[in-house]
């Protein structure tokens, strides 16, 4: 059952990534070069954000198999022998 919990965290963390990636995807594509002319004026900085916005997807899908481990605690079994056992 816990790895049902952790697919839907990861698959909601995975679909807002993505969500948020298309988004800037759109301001490029309409004009508003955000990402580009980030590169273009910070240099490595500017890359960095630009690669870390091109794997939100991925970042997204991490944070939330973290996100079910923090809200439900009990369903990870080596949790659940630790507070047996105070």
């Amino acid at each position: 059952m816990k790895w049902f919990y952790y697919g839907f965290g990861a698959f909601i963390g995975f679909i807002c990534g993505t969500t948020i990636e298309f988004i800037f995807y759109l301001l490029e594509q309409s004009g508003n070069r955000i990402i580009s002319n980030m590169i273009r004026d910070y240099g490595t900085l500017g890359r960095f954000v630009a690669e870390i916005v091109s794997n939100l997807p991925y970042i997204g899908l991490v944070l939330g198999v973290v996100m079910i481990c923090y809200l439900f605690p009990e369903i990870d079994s080596n949790k659940n022998n630790e507070l047996k056992n105070n």
